[in-house]
């Protein structure tokens, strides 16, 4: 045997292993510029210069933009569609996406915007269906659990993983933040949050309120029939006003709105524009607080009689472009500053101190999963159609499924006998 032959394979190997990562930190590079500063600054040469690595090098891998864009699409689906899977022997079942955060933020966060963009046919969300049918044909799924729509909940996880570890700078910091994330879902997947005998007890819950802004209304010596004839007037122009934005917002973006463009889309003067929001953020936060406010009629007193989203379930086609920009915004603000989440943790901590939450469960980090469930997965399950009535029946589809996820979970007792424990934490 020729000896130098005997050597080559170990050689092949290190140049191989050498290959790959000089291959991974490109990929990386191109995620982190895609997020610093867009998707237009990529090219073979910034991305090699972000990276690190020769011009040569760089090309030898990946010979145009298109090929490193398709390169960073293909390594995120195939490692997001595996920690989707999951796997009886994967030590990080309930946590996979969350730990998958916790390493690489810029992936998790580019993956995100590409679900939104493709929805329901997103390869995560077909690959998550695929599996739930088959745990629902081997009997392991909750009765009344509809398969499609808890796979869009389920699938909120990928947004609810991010938005429980992006905060925090420290690793060992984001990687506790993932165990609990794990222990949570564990529980909401197999149990519920909330116990569903405590229902008929509840006292009233907080209140929502928008950063606990509060409105001062000036006193009038106006007469009742006068003031109820403005006020509905009003109301009625901060309606159009409203849904102006909203069109504006789906067909230009939120950097087009401005008060006067809404106000001549409206077909309302701009002294009676200005005369409800003096600014454009103004505009922006009433139309955000309203979708917030019927999002959480989901927890309220109620809950256990109400059979759809009120006005969420006529949700038309320019809404469902609110529901992402509302989406876009929780991931901009984070989980300690939106709103939303803010309510529901709130909602939760309440619950907790009365005795209505199960053992175990962290108040807060149930208050993410729920309220990424509620907005992302509405906007999910309501993306697949353009009909305004088959959107009102898939939203009480979601509506039922998603009060059995809060109250009793998505899989029942005979899968959590055969499926591992959650995460211990350290």
């Amino acid at each position: 045997m020729d000896p130098d032959n005997s050597t080559s394979p170990e050689k092949e190997n290190g140049w191989s292993a050498r290959s790959r990562a000089t291959r991974q930190k490109l990929i990386s590079a191109t995620s982190r510029l895609i997020v610093e500063k867009g998707i237009n600054s990529v090219s073979v040469v910034a991305v090699a210069k972000a990276a690190g690595v020769t011009r040569p090098g760089a090309y030898y891998h990946f010979k145009t933009r298109e090929a490193l864009l398709d390169a960073v699409r293909s390594e995120t689906d195939h490692q997001l569609v595996r920690t989707v899977a999951g796997s009886k022997d994967d030590k990080y079942l309930y946590s996979q996406a969350a730990e998958f955060a916790a390493e690489d933020q810029d992936a998790i966060y580019l993956r995100i915007q590409r679900m939104l963009e493709q929805g329901p046919d997103d390869v995560i969300i077909r690959s998550r269906v695929r599996g739930i049918k088959r745990v629902e044909r081997e009997n392991l799924l909750r009765s009344g659990v509809d398969p499609e729509i808890a796979a869009m909940i389920t699938g909120a996880s990928l947004i609810s993983s991010f938005l429980a570890v992006s905060e925090f700078k420290q690793n060992s910091r984001r990687h506790k933040q993932a165990k609990i994330f794990g222990r949570t879902n564990y529980a909401l997947l197999y149990d519920g949050a909330l116990l569903p005998d405590k229902l008929s007890s509840w006292p009233t819950l907080p209140r929502y309120s928008a950063a606990g802004k509060t409105q001062n209304v000036a006193p009038t010596t106006q007469a009742p029939e006068e003031q109820d004839g403005r006020k509905a007037k009003s109301l009625a122009t901060r309606e159009l006003l409203m849904k102006a934005v909203v069109r504006l917002m789906a067909e230009v973006g939120e950097q087009a709105v401005s008060v006067s463009e809404v106000a001549r889309r409206a077909g309302v003067t701009r002294p009676g524009a200005y005369y409800h929001f003096k600014k454009r953020e103004d505009l922006i936060a009433a139309v955000e607080e309203k979708l917030d406010k019927e999002l959480i009629y989901t927890l309220d007193r109620t809950f256990a009689q109400r059979e759809s989203f009120d006005d969420v379930t006529d949700l038309s086609e320019e809404d469902l472009s609110l529901l992402r920009i509302r989406i876009q915004q929780m991931l901009r603000d984070g989980a300690s500053k939106d709103p939303l989440i803010a309510h529901y943790r709130k909602l939760f901590r309440w619950h907790q101190k009365h005795g209505h939450m199960r053992d175990g469960l962290d108040p807060d980090m149930t208050a993410i999963i729920t309220a990424s469930a509620t907005l992302v997965g509405l906007f999910l399950t309501l993306s697949s159609t353009n009909s305004v009535e088959e959107r009102a029946v898939l939203a009480k589809r979601f509506r039922k499924t998603y009060k059995t996820f809060v109250f009793e979970g998505i899989f029942n007792s005979t899968a959590k006998a055969e499926w591992p424990p959650p995460p211990e934490l350290d």
